[in-house]
């Protein structure tokens, strides 16, 4: 059976704060009794003592006799107490005895105290036990006295009615607290609950697709501010993603649409016999099926990252020499825009794949001297960044890219010209393959950009073998 995290949250704590005040309280009672039984034990052995003085200042030296009276008094006042004395002179006789004064009295004092400690503490197994004392003046023997009372200890009504209030005052704390804790855990549980379910509600509208819904809530828990976080954070790449699927799907089709309709229309024209099959027509079939086929290769570059693990094929790269390499084969489209591409740098050798890395270069220059107006000027730049990393920065003076678009465009198909025009935007994977390429070689890339005034790539990997 499953129970709400409220609940579970209410009952443990209420469960722990039980077990930690019933231990306390527990310990407590222990301690204290103990410490109360060494107390009871101390008074007693200090009243018998005090007895003895009491008793030592009866004592007449001049003549010899004892204030009977008074020992007679402190006697019955000492066995209303659980204190039964036995007096004697220095020959040991018998001045006043208590037992012998009032025997059935006596008696009854000792079977209830008896009665009491077996009953409400059994395992003491105590009895009356003697203790012997001398009576002395100015280092004279005048007497001796004999005390006897429950040992190990005994408790008076007092006594009891102490040790009952503490016990109903830790049972009272214990009460309270557990009452509490279960009010504070409730309390507790709710603001962890609430968030928890709301952001539950929020996953599952996510999930039904819903990505514009938003945890707005502010949260003072630093582990469920970052679970909200993440949970907006997913909802918006996932809007963006369903942004990027539906103008993919809407660009995918126009463009296949478009050269579909061109041949389909050339074919039926020269099937129905109002156009002849000749060269310039056909050319003109080929050159949109070569479209279609560009098209079916970006989808296929595509499908190869997202299908393979980037298997890396490490060896000593010079970058200086691959940008040349690159830039060389960019000749012709770079004269075509009279475009000035210029390389900065010296020789930077990095472990990695020469294949991959060719292909980080060239679709990076590509996007340069598309995106560059004619006349423009694109700067390439080497440079170690410390001792550790490679930094390549391809920066053109091109069209820009607007401030909304730049966290998008490393996206798979994301294309900032919404015109579709393939000659500038292509399918927009270009990117997409690019930072795959980077971070397979434990490196990174960035985009600095604004709008009509160009775009600075960088480009930042390692220098050893990736780990």
């Amino acid at each position: 059976m499953k129970h709400k995290i409220s609940t579970q949250l209410s009952v443990g704590f209420a469960f722990i704060v039980f077990i930690t005040i019933f231990i306390i309280s527990l310990t407590a009672n222990i301690l204290i009794n103990g410490q109360f039984e060494k107390y009871v034990v101390l008074q007693q052995k200090n009243f018998s003592k005090q007895l003895v003085s009491t008793l030592m200042s009866q004592y007449n030296s001049s003549n010899g006799e004892w204030n009977l009276d008074y020992v007679h008094g402190v006697g019955m006042y000492a066995l209303k107490d659980g204190y039964i004395i036995k007096l004697y002179d220095r020959e040991k006789n018998v001045i006043w005895d208590a037992e012998n004064h009032d025997m059935t009295y006596c008696h009854d004092v000792m079977k209830e105290i008896s009665n009491k400690m077996e009953k409400k503490r059994p395992g003491i197994e105590g009895s009356f036990l003697s203790h012997h004392y001398d009576l002395k003046q100015k280092s004279d023997i005048v007497g001796y006295l004999d005390v006897s009372y429950y040992s190990p200890f005994y408790y008076n009504d007092s006594d009891f009615r102490f040790l009952d209030s503490l016990n109903k005052i830790l049972i009272v704390v214990g009460i309270s607290s557990v009452i509490l804790a279960a009010v504070a855990g409730v309390i507790l549980a709710r603001r962890l609950s609430v968030p928890l379910v709301k952001v539950t509600d929020i996953t599952k509208k996510v999930s039904e697709g819903n990505y514009s819904i938003r945890f707005k809530e502010d949260v003072r828990t630093r582990e469920l501010s970052e679970l909200s976080e993440s949970i907006n954070h997913m909802a918006e790449s996932l809007e963006k993603q369903e942004t990027i699927r539906r103008r993919l799907t809407s660009d995918v089709a126009h463009e296949l649409r478009t050269p579909v309709a061109n041949v389909s229309s050339n074919l039926e024209a020269i099937i129905e016999g109002v156009w002849e099959p000749d060269t310039e027509r056909l050319q003109s079939c080929y050159d949109e099926l070569q479209r279609i086929s560009e098209i079916i290769s970006d989808l296929e570059k595509l499908r190869q990252i997202e299908d393979e693990n980037m298997n890396l094929e490490k060896t000593a790269v010079d970058l200086y020499e691959l940008v040349q390499a690159v830039r060389t084969v960019f000749e012709p489209e770079l004269q075509k825009k009279h475009l000035n591409c210029v390389l900065n740098g010296e020789t930077t050798v990095v472990q990695g794949d020469g294949k991959r890395l060719h292909q980080v270069i060239f679709n990076l220059l590509s996007n340069a001297a598309k995106y560059s107006t004619d006349g423009g000027n694109i700067n390439i730049s080497l440079k170690d960044n410390g001792q550790e990393m490679a930094v390549l920065i391809v920066e053109d003076e091109g069209i820009g890219i607007s401030k909304e678009d730049i966290p998008l465009i490393f996206e798979r198909f994301y294309r900032t010209d919404i015109s579709r025009n393939r000659k500038t935007g292509g399918a927009g994977i270009g990117l997409t393959i690019v930072k795959a390429i980077v971070q397979a070689h434990n490196g990174k890339i960035t985009v600095e950009s604004k709008e009509g005034e160009g775009s600075r790539f960088i480009v930042e990997l390692p220098k050893g073998i990736p780990a």
